[in-house]
């Protein structure tokens, strides 16, 4: 029940919080990869949340981004090696459970108060009734 009532950027977010401790817990090369991919994430965050236009485009495209991040780490596997592919999985995975669907919901909140002022400001012109 608890679980149907929370939004999805927090259930990824318990998600991602559980594979991480699971990497400390594992330690060694994983907790490495897992420490880089959470910085890689952090800066991919605040360069998004630092630039309006950038945001608004990656609320658009946040899926095609999932599929690119995917496509890019499998690219760095055959080319770069193993630590950048498991830092870029991490980050990847960080992004595709926690960010993007926050993103998507701010789309959808912000679309929501748009179309109620819209609405209210038609509703107030044609509902007045002058005395």
């Amino acid at each position: 029940m608890l679980l149907n009532q929370m939004r999805n950027s927090h259930k990824g977010a318990i998600l991602f919080i559980a594979i991480c401790i699971l990497a400390f817990l594992i330690g060694s090369y994983i907790l490495t990869a897992t420490f880089f991919g959470v910085l890689i994430l952090v800066g991919l965050i605040v360069l998004i949340e630092s630039i309006p236009p950038l945001r608004w485009l990656m609320a658009k495209t946040s899926r095609v981004v999932d599929i690119c991040i995917f496509v890019f780490s499998i690219i760095a596997m055959a080319s770069y090696g193993l630590n950048i592919t498991a830092a870029l999985t991490v980050a990847g995975v960080g992004y595709t459970l926690i960010y993007a669907p926050h993103l998507r919901e701010q789309s959808i909140i912000n679309k929501n108060k748009t179309n109620r002022s819209a609405a209210a400001g038609y509703k107030s012109k044609f509902n007045h009734n002058p005395k």
